[in-house]
């Protein structure tokens, strides 16, 4: 990725951001690209590439925690609202009035977040592996354990727990090639047994055994994002699973009046059908009650379709943007 094309801003919150920038050429709308955990705008770097040669203008931030951005320790800092408002004033440093927002993982909660604070801000928006987010102001960790399990006979997000814990930061750092190995795992099933159960993240990390990297992860890709992860620590990104546990999230999502749960704006959903911890018929039901407008495309690619399957999720979101 070409490095002299990012540009810096400090915000209304006082915090740096650094994202990548082009310019929209003739009448191309500008795009939005949100990163998720643990990643930064470089798990993009293919739409990058793609849309930058069609013409669109490009905005793709290190979100808060991440790279060059602002490192911040303070939990309540990660309030999806104000990461929302973050966004808006990068829009508005760069005089962009609207735009087409995409977001991955993390990045498609604050996606969401966007939508429903600044929809006068919003062409169109798509998420990829996650679909749009419904505030729920009484979210419990331990609730959604309980259900998953009898639902589903999984407590899917059992890692949360670990990420939210005090030292997991250390732990994650200290033994990187594990940590890549079941992020980026070339068989994502993995993620049944070394992710979803609660506690087998942190037994699987310090127990020595290192699995295997996906093919189509490459070693670019390893070296540049263990160069950008680690440069700033884990201690930042973590906090976008401690905001869910500390209860800080559910005061942030009551202040979403209940109206802007649902969304009539134009919506993409990719969904990848080998993550693991996805409960797929699930996902697309919630999306399509949500999103009045929607469009879904199915990627058998792992957690990561923008990087495992770009081709393909750049022609689908290419044939979806021209669709507008």
């Amino acid at each position: 990725m070409d490095t002299s094309a990012y540009r810096t801003n400090k915000n209304s919150r006082g915090y740096i951001y650094r994202y990548h920038f082009t310019s929209p050429q003739g009448n191309h709308p500008v795009i939005v690209f949100i990163h998720g955990f643990p990643s930064t705008s470089y798990v993009w770097r293919y739409q990058i590439e793609f849309f930058k040669e069609k013409g669109y203008g490009l905005i793709v931030p290190d979100m808060l925690g991440y790279s060059g951005t602002s490192i911040v320790l303070e939990t309540a800092a990660y309030k999806h609202s104000l990461l929302a408002k973050d966004l808006l004033d990068i829009l508005d440093a760069e005089k962009i009035q609207q735009v087409i927002i995409i977001g991955h993982d993390w990045g498609s909660a604050i996606t969401s977040r966007f939508v429903q604070l600044y929809s006068d801000r919003v062409i169109a928006a798509g998420f990829l592996t996650a679909g749009f987010s419904v505030p729920n102001p009484k979210f419990d960790y331990e609730t959604v354990l309980k259900f998953t399990k009898e639902k589903f006979g999984s407590d899917l997000i059992g890692y949360w727990d670990f990420f939210a814990s005090e030292g997991a930061d250390k732990i994650i750092e200290e033994h990187w090639d594990a940590f890549c190995g079941l992020v980026w795992a070339d068989d994502p099933r993995t993620w049944d047994t070394h992710l979803s159960p609660r506690g087998a993240i942190k037994e699987y990390l310090l127990s020595g055994t290192v699995l295997p990297l996906a093919s189509w992860y490459k070693e670019e890709d390893r070296q540049q994002q263990m160069n950008a992860l680690l440069m700033g620590g884990f201690s930042g990104p973590l906090n976008y699973y401690k905001l869910l546990l500390s209860g800080l999230s559910n005061d942030d999502d009551a202040t979403i009046p209940v109206e802007k749960y649902e969304t009539d704006k134009p919506t993409f959903f990719g969904v990848a059908i080998e993550d693991f911890i996805a409960i797929v018929p699930v996902l697309k039901a919630n999306f399509v009650k949500s999103c009045k407008n929607a469009t879904i495309k199915d990627f058998k690619t792992s957690h990561w379709p923008q990087l495992q399957a770009p081709d393909e999720v750049n022609k689908e979101l290419l044939a979806w943007i021209e669709s507008l």
